[in-house]
């Protein structure tokens, strides 16, 4: 086999082997020189300290939203719309009319009964035309619909002053502001905690409220999808940024937000990038470099949050951690390598040409 063949054979086998030649023809083979790489690797290193600091987990939970109190408004009897100040998402304060419905002819009911009960004079059937008479009175009542509380009309009937209305027709509601009711469809608000300090994000503007119902302070006899609630109460002065803001209300009526929580935080702890973190077996441990020595130490690791490992022994303040490392050539170390199973019989270039930088080595052959 002539050196040249020896030389192919070599770099083949070791993949990456470096050749330097001082001649081209076999004559001179003798005082050739053949460096293994294994001399020559290198190897970066991507590093951090160990440090104390504080570490958390922030949370992002879609949410659905609504408002935590609303009343209900329906047509109590059929008639025709005489007064009409309804308007979604607009700001109402106690006892304004939102809607009147024509009492003509309830009152005319009402008038006709009165007379009749005054010429009454068996106290049975007086007793009952009284109810009635009630009963009317109600009704009428319910025909102006006045705000509960200031608010925000949350629903609304497209109508019109002169409309028919049939009874049990849906008028309005009207809804607190001062409390936002969050569903989460997919229980992803498990690790929310009564009196939990959190951010409602509603159209990418943050509101800072409070967790004032969740599935820790649920009653025992609460059903599974009781559990996927909770609510978030706001302070005035987030209220106030809510209805200014963003056109917080109407973000609110179209029912989505994110709420944003810091389920784990731990103060104060020593602390390295999780991804130093590395296991073998029940053995878990984070390689340490010193000048250019490396070599494992193992470790304790507490809490994860926010892409942090908690050390509880192992490591000093100070101590750098390896996160990833590669050859010179820009390979990583963690990956395995290809293994190229060249057949190693003697004969498997003892025909045809092998490319070998920019020219062909033809075994057998001059290749100067």
């Amino acid at each position: 086999m002539s050196f040249v063949d020896r030389t192919v054979k070599i770099a083949l086998l070791a993949t990456v082997s470096a050749l330097v030649i001082t001649g081209c023809n076999s004559t001179s083979a003798e005082n050739e020189i053949l460096t293994s790489i294994t001399d020559q690797v290198q190897f970066s290193y991507e590093t951090a300290e160990a440090k104390y600091m504080t570490i958390e987990e922030l949370e992002k939970i879609p949410a659905s939203l609504g408002f935590a109190e609303t009343e209900y408004y329906k047509a109590p009897y059929d008639s025709k719309v005489k007064e009409y100040n309804l308007l979604k998402n607009k700001l109402v304060k106690k006892g304004d009319v939102l809607i009147a419905l024509d009492t003509t002819d309830i009152d005319f009911e009402i008038n006709e009964l009165e007379l009749k009960i005054s010429g009454m004079s068996n106290s049975i059937e007086r007793g009952y035309a009284e109810i009635e008479l009630d009963k009317l009175k109600e009704k009428r009542n319910a025909a102006v619909v006045t705000a509960p509380y200031d608010g925000v009309i949350s629903e609304c009937a497209i109508l019109t002053v002169g409309s028919d209305v049939k009874e049990g027709t849906a008028l309005c509601a009207v809804s607190v502001t001062d409390s936002i009711f969050v569903y989460n469809s997919q229980g992803g608000g498990s690790n929310l905690r009564f009196g939990m300090d959190v951010d409602l994000v509603i159209n990418s503007v943050d509101y800072v409220g409070t967790v004032t119902a969740a599935p820790d302070n649920a009653p025992s006899t609460a059903s599974q999808a009781t559990l996927k609630y909770c609510a978030v109460s706001l302070p005035d002065d987030e209220i106030k940024r809510l209805l200014e803001e963003n056109n917080g209300i109407a973000a609110v009526d179209a029912g989505w937000a994110t709420i944003h929580a810091i389920t784990n935080r731990r103060v104060n702890v020593l602390a390295v990038p999780e991804e130093a973190i590395k296991t073998d077996g029940n053995k878990t441990y984070c390689s340490i470099l010193q000048g250019e020595e490396k070599y494992e130490m193992p470790v304790e690791v507490g809490a994860y949050a926010g892409g942090y490992a908690e050390i509880i022994s192992g490591l000093n303040e100070g101590d750098v951690v390896i996160i990833a490392e590669s050859t010179g050539n820009g390979e990583n170390t963690n990956n395995n390598n290809n293994n190229n199973n060249i057949n190693d019989n003697g004969n498997e270039f003892a025909n045809g040409d092998f490319n070998f930088g920019n020219g062909n080595l033809k075994p057998g052959a001059d290749n100067s």
